[in-house]
């Protein structure tokens, strides 16, 4: 009788499967369609990959996940219905309960930004997981007992049906809605012309990342070195950033426009228009200067300008590297979609999948990581032409991730102080081989950051930047200090007064003394689901935190 009853309990139908396929499918729709999709729709700006690009692994990850679950769960079912009862119970509340995770606690989570995580910061986060999964366990318990499993699982499976549908119907209004299917045109920024000078002119823009200026001057009290190598500039103590980020530093610094947020237009569509409108590049162009710009993060996808610099080509058809995105696309879901505690096992730095290209795209990339630039410096030859040339260098300097020791070396549990002294290892060196080469003479050049840095991660603690310039032929015994109320909105007065031969101390119209209110936008992320730019005023010193007055809405 007993074997009768074992073999009885080992034949399953296919009507006793369909629930715990349509459960798999589920699951899997929401952790590889739904999920990576939203988040790219909603995100577009910051993947250089395109929907096309990713829609068939993300299919092959989906079908995956599905069959893998419902083979899980068809095989529990055919070892104990009970096996298969507690399978299909645990699997409705995991489904429940990351959809929750993923749509409503996350938006308090922090920025993917390489900043280190300190989850003890998220006790109550901690605390809401739990209970939500413990409600949801003992809500499935007790529905399964009153109203029995079969009951339970016939109102789950039309509810998850239902469920596939919306989430389906979302993800094509939302991809609509941001032009989420349209193809990009990729413009690749390479090394080409990388250290090429003029015998004649050279503007240089050298950008240390996060660079604050508070945090500089306390560097440089340990390191008088630094006074003696950048002993030909202005250092402008007093200078404020119009952005917070690089993502918007950089090109209001090429354009001199303001980009009020994304609730007034993408940024994409920002940048392709000004960026070709722009009147510094135009000016220069029409003064025959070649453009280098050497920056990963933030270029226009189809700016026609964009393709007259010497090293940015146009490329119609790139590859994804599947093993690289799968890793870093299943990270940035489990961030957001997973426990708390399971979390910290998923973090992922948002520029990680700039580098998802297949390796024969990446010949020549240019790459802003600290040490692969500097490497550069010290193997690559500097050349020599009658061309003028305006060069744009964008590098990590101190930002986070803090991964350097001042010899910019790679480290384990840098500070922020190495990641400066880094910084200015790198930029000393620079200048040396300028000199070496016979261009730093002939070169007008600038040092500094895009945006401050605050290690209390206060949004307007990052408004103050470094600043350095010097003029062509300029020579001085000891690095000069200037108190000026002066802005990024000046930069473009600053670059077309170097041109016309001004040395780096009269490059601004402001000068020490002067009382002045500077604009600015910050980026408020204590909800990243809705983060945006706000106005905002410095009234006092750059590096005063309570005199900046927020306006904007």
């Amino acid at each position: 009788m007993s074997v009768k009853t074992e073999k009885k309990h080992k034949k399953v139908s296919i009507k006793e499967c369909v629930s715990a396929v349509i459960l798999a499918v589920a699951c899997s729709f929401l952790l590889f369609m739904y999920a990576p999709f939203e988040m790219y729709f909603t995100n577009k700006d910051d993947f250089w990959f395109d929907f096309s690009g990713i829609i068939g692994i993300e299919l092959i990850l989906f079908a995956v996940g599905a069959l893998a679950l419902s083979g899980l769960l068809i095989l529990c079912r055919i070892i104990h219905v009970n096996l298969y009862r507690i399978a299909y119970g645990s699997a409705t509340v995991l489904f429940v309960s990351s959809f929750v995770e993923g749509s409503i606690l996350s938006r308090n989570l922090p920025m993917l930004d390489g900043g280190k995580i300190d989850w003890s910061d998220y006790g109550g986060h901690r605390i809401l997981s739990a209970l939500i999964i413990i409600l949801l366990a003992l809500a499935v318990i007790l529905t399964i007992k009153f109203i029995k499993f079969e009951k339970f699982e016939s109102i789950t499976r039309s509810a998850f049906i239902i469920i596939i549908i919306a989430l389906f119907g979302s993800l094509i209004v939302l991809g609509n809605k941001n032009n989420g299917f349209q193809s990009k045109q990729r413009l690749i920024v390479n090394k080409e012309h990388e250290f090429e000078y003029s015998t004649d002119q050279n503007i240089i823009v050298l950008i240390l990342d996060a660079v604050d200026a508070d945090a500089f001057e306390k560097v440089l009290d340990e390191h008088p070195e630094y006074n003696e190598g950048l002993s030909d500039f202005t250092y402008y103590e007093n200078m404020v950033s119009t952005y917070i980020q690089t993502v918007n530093s950089v090109p209001y610094l090429l354009t001199g426009v303001w980009f009020k947020g994304d609730l007034y237009e993408s940024l994409d569509t920002y940048e392709n228009r000004e960026v070709e409108r722009s009147a510094l590049l135009k000016r220069l162009q029409r003064h025959n200067f070649r453009i280098g710009y050497y920056e990963v993060d933030c270029h226009p996808l189809k700016c026609p300008r964009m393709e007259t610099f010497d090293n940015v080509i146009k490329a119609d058809i790139w590859k994804l590297n599947p093993k690289s995105y799968i890793k870093n696309m299943i990270k940035l879901v489990g961030y957001r979609y997973a426990p708390l505690d399971l979390k910290r096992f998923c973090f992922v730095y948002y520029r990680d999948f700039l580098f998802d290209e297949e390796a024969s795209a990446n010949e020549n990339l240019y790459y802003d990581y600290n040490d692969d630039f500097y490497k550069d410096i010290q193997t690559v030859p500097f050349e020599t032409m009658e061309d003028k040339f305006f060069k744009i260098y964008h590098i990590e300097g101190a930002h986070q991730p803090f991964v350097y020791d001042k010899d910019v070396n790679r480290i384990e549990d840098g500070t922020y102080s190495q990641n400066i002294e880094a910084s200015f290892t790198i930029a000393l060196e620079y200048l040396d081989k300028l000199k070496e080469c016979g261009v730093y003479d002939n070169s007008a050049i600038i040092i500094m950051s895009d945006h401050g840095f605050n290690e209390d991660d206060i949004p307007e603690g990052r408004l103050h930047p470094i600043f350095f310039a010097k003029g062509f032929g300029e020579h001085k015994e000891t690095l000069s200090f200037s108190d000026a109320p002066v802005s990024f909105e000046d930069f473009q007065e600053a670059l077309a007064k170097l041109e016309q031969g001004n040395s780096g101390d009269d490059i601004f119209s402001w000068k020490e003394g002067d009382v002045r209110d500077r604009k600015c936008y910050v980026r408020f992320y204590h909800n990243p689901a809705t983060a945006h730019n706000i106005q905002c005023i410095q009234h006092g010193h750059a590096g005063e935190i309570d005199k900046v007055e927020v306006v904007g809405k």
